[in-house]
């Protein structure tokens, strides 16, 4: 009994014809990149910023990703990543010809990865555009002893309603925080993995005034590569996400 139970458990595995080892990213040199010296860099309030970033080498702890800085209102801002979901539009011809369900077919493991940090600019312990950091910091106790403490401000909660949680793959990232007036705060996207279809990773962000809005993979668009040239989406929708936001439903 204890075999078949052992059998029944990799059936899926070997029945599935996606090669998992791609997913394992270990990619270098890092690709880390100084938004504030783009031609349009983000700005607060500025509207949605799209880029791209390369993988990460995660087993040597070099972590592609960028950076960007603004300015303290005195108010709370609120800071959104969404990163690029592969959509698999190549599959969205039946074999009849006939337009499949567009969010049924997609393979959620080889989307993009980002992970959202932000925090007092001085606090910042990487180099933007040479070496990605973090906010980690220490300060000695009463007794002298150094003690660690993290100075990201940007805190997400996780499913039980702790801070400091993470989205996962193309799933959007947002925190929002009080800033002090004049003050500049620096903005960190760290990448955890991207598209293994052309090892690219597409985003787009957003930092806006005041509280974050409810947020989901609409509140964002844009974080999708374009339909291939032999894929025609109905209704006249250029994006396969446009057709999830919008509805769209299979006649």
């Amino acid at each position: 009994m204890r075999h078949l139970f052992l059998l029944l458990l990799l059936l899926p595995v070997t029945a599935c014809n996606y090669n998992p080892l791609p997913l394992l990213q270990n990619q270098g040199p890092a690709d880390v990149r100084d938004l504030d010296a783009d031609e349009s860099p983000p700005l607060l309030d500025g509207g949605q910023f799209q880029g791209t970033l390369e993988g990460s080498d995660i087993g040597s702890g070099n972590y592609s990703g960028a950076t960007f800085t603004f300015t303290g209102t005195g108010d709370r801002v609120c800071l959104i990543i969404d990163p690029q979901t592969v959509w698999r539009d190549d599959l969205q011809l039946g074999p009849d010809g006939d337009i499949d369900n567009p969010w049924m077919e997609n393979y959620p493991h080889d989307d993009g990865d980002l992970d959202l940090l932000a925090g007092l600019a001085s606090y910042y312990t990487g180099t933007p555009g040479v070496e990605l950091g973090d906010f980690f910091g220490s300060f000695p106790d009463s007794n002298g002893v150094d003690r660690a403490v993290d100075l990201n401000l940007c805190l997400m909660e996780d499913y039980h309603g702790n801070a400091s949680g993470t989205a996962g793959r193309a799933t959007p990232e947002w925190c929002s925080f009080e800033t002090e007036l004049d003050v500049t705060y620096m903005g960190v996207l760290r990448v955890f993995s991207v598209p293994v279809d052309d090892d690219e990773l597409l985003y787009q962000l957003d930092v806006r005034t005041g509280e974050c809005p409810e947020i989901n993979e609409c509140t964002l668009r844009g974080d999708t590569d374009a339909v291939p040239a032999e894929v025609a989406l109905p209704d006249g929708f250029t994006s396969v996400e446009n057709m999830y936001c919008d509805g769209y439903e299979t006649p």
